[in-house]
């Protein structure tokens, strides 16, 4: 029996202590949301990660150290995430007071029986059709140097061509316009490194710092002046352009908490951006590939969400279809829903299946229609996309649609959607998200990034990572 959702009054308060899954609740305001729609919001996530500790000699001169290492994220970054809410009967996971930055001792919990999942397609899974070449994953970029060798040769037994890392200006740029430090010059190494290991490179840049953000600094947003983007920009283009394969410009606008500010939330109001970033991109070279953001796939509320299909018409209303070289980014996340299920296929024993945006297939499907309807052939690219799974994991899952799936369907559903991403023309490249988000802490703070990741940690004092499925299968592809 399907569930329908019951109208939500959601408060701002709540709202900030879920997109933070840490941190109190400071807001008694409230927003009203339309009924029969749900919030999946999908976030761009920083886990913990060791800091640097030294940096070599670079084309012969050590760069300078500083006297404090690179800032270990805080639990509000390392957790950030957007729990969902899904019916008049759901329950807020206890994830809005404040939680340890170290995780605490591990204590095994029992997990929800899987029920059954299987792929309905005529098309088996077959992983010698797969092309490594237009096939990518998204790997954090905090590590000291020797761990981001490790990272990158974890990834090379992957053997996808590219590797997709968020250039985060606030992280990049802390301080002031103009002035760059030991993060950014890790990142450079980091984005040299990867390149001189045959990776191509995707950046995705987002996250203005709170220097060019005066209004409004209560979450992620854009700058305040659209030109300090094209500054940024420009200076990223000096000093890594030459390693840069693409970029993609911002990442889920349509969502509050990464479009804080001054700037409306909607599409017409991102093409302003965009057109900003994809001159400072084209100034420097007609080559690289510019992608618009990925959306998050999520519906309407109230100064909080625009829905994705909607945001993406806006997008074109407001001249999108005139740049005639871009792609177009898309993130098709399918949460318990198989990859060829389409809205609205429902699975008996689970919720997240009665909108389209639960549908990995649909929102393709969706984004296609509506780019035709412009009268325009831009190709996609899956810069997001990828199946959570809690299995393994000492801790209670954050939401109950993680439970849904074991880590053989998080293997089958996504080497089945990398199949159908490669049959599609108008698909180019896909992104899996991510490689090892999942980290002691982010576990122990039941944090949506640890779902995603495809090695986690052992939970047993001893070094070193465990593969899932997934990892293995795309390791041991013929």
């Amino acid at each position: 029996m399907r569930r329908r959702f019951a109208i939500l009054v959601i408060t701002v308060g709540i709202m900030a202590c879920l997109s933070a899954l840490l941190g109190g609740c400071a807001s008694e305001s409230t927003v009203d949301v339309a009924p029969e729609v749900k919030l999946d919001l999908i976030a761009s996530r920083t886990p913990t990660i060791k800091a640097l500790e030294s940096i070599p000699e670079v084309d012969g001169a050590k760069l300078p150290t500083l006297a404090a290492p690179p800032p270990t994220p805080t639990p509000k970054e390392a957790a950030e995430g957007f729990g969902a809410i899904i019916s008049s009967d759901y329950k807020q996971p206890p994830t809005s007071t404040s939680r340890p930055t170290e995780p605490p001792a591990a204590t095994i919990v029992s997990q929800p029986t899987q029920p059954s999942r299987a792929i309905t397609t005529a098309v088996p899974i077959d992983r010698t059709r797969l092309d490594g070449g237009q096939m990518g994953i998204q790997v954090h970029y905090n590590y000291d140097v020797p761990d981001w060798q490790r990272t990158l040769n974890q990834i090379a037994a992957l053997r996808v061509g590219w590797i997709k890392l968020q250039a985060n200006w606030k992280w990049l740029q802390p301080d002031r316009a103009g002035q760059f430090d030991q993060n950014f010059r890790l990142f450079q190494l980091h984005v040299q490194a990867a390149e001189d290991r045959g990776f191509k490179i995707l950046l995705s840049i987002a996250k203005a710092p709170d220097w060019a953000r005066h209004a409004d600094r209560s979450e992620d947003g854009p700058p305040d002046d659209l030109s300090q983007l094209t500054w940024f920009i420009q200076r990223v283009m000096e000093m890594l352009g030459p390693h840069i394969d693409a970029i993609e410009i911002w990442n889920e606008p349509n969502l509050r908490r990464e479009w804080t500010g001054i700037h409306p939330l909607g599409g017409a109001s991102y093409m302003e951006l965009f057109r900003v970033g994809y001159d400072a991109v084209r100034a420097y070279s007609p080559h690289i590939t510019v992608v618009t953001a990925g959306l998050a796939p999520t519906g309407n509320h109230s100064g909080v969400s625009v829905d994705d299909r909607a945001f993406l018409r806006q997008m074109y209303q407001a001249g999108l279809a005139r740049y005639s070289d871009v792609k177009i980014g898309i993130h098709p996340y399918s949460w318990g829903n198989p990859p060829d299920f389409l809205c609205c296929d429902n699975v008996d024993g689970q919720g997240w299946d009665d909108q389209p945006q639960f549908f990995f297939l649909q929102t393709i499907r969706d984004y296609s229609n509506i780019i035709t309807a412009y009268n325009d052939n831009a190709q996609m690219w899956v810069t997001e996309f990828g199946w959570a799974t809690w299995e393994d994991y000492p801790t209670q899952a954050p939401e109950v649609w993680m439970a849904y799936n074991s880590a053989v369907n998080q293997r089958d559903y996504t080497l089945r959607a990398f199949e159908i991403g490669q049959s599609r023309a108008n698909i180019d490249l896909m992104f899996l998200w991510n490689l090892s988000y999942a980290q002691e802490m982010t576990v122990s703070q039941r944090s949506e990034l640890a779902a995603y990741s495809i090695l986690y940690p052992r939970f047993d004092g001893s070094d070193g990572q465990r593969e899932r499925p997934l990892y293995r299968a795309l390791a041991t592809r013929p």
